[in-house]
């Protein structure tokens, strides 16, 4: 499982949006429901961190995704592990069908 995989997965199954605004740091600017939905894609696996870290204010930086431990949340290798599990990608499939009903 490599980067370029994981990208044509996220674009797949809808997180391709959620990967680009963690990214470009507009995914903690925006906040609500966009915020939560990025953080819960981030713990799951199914997106990770930016390549720089991101300077939200004076008091918060999101760190890279090379700044966090590999199994950490965030990390690629955690994004690796998510992808490369077929339950984790049977789960993503049934939630894709539903949000396409």
């Amino acid at each position: 499982m490599n980067e370029r995989k994981i990208k044509e997965l996220q674009k797949q199954f809808n997180y391709k949006l959620l990967q680009d605004l963690i990214n470009s740091g507009e995914a903690w600017k925006i906040g609500g429901e966009t915020t939560r939905n990025c953080k819960k894609a981030i713990k799951s696996g199914a997106c990770h961190l930016p390549y720089h870290s991101i300077k939200i204010n004076i008091f918060v930086t999101v760190p890279s995704r090379y700044q966090v431990s590999p199994n950490d949340y965030g990390s690629m290798h955690r994004s690796k592990k998510f992808w490369s599990d077929p339950w984790n990608v049977s789960q993503e499939i049934g939630k894709s069908v539903l949000l396409n009903a």
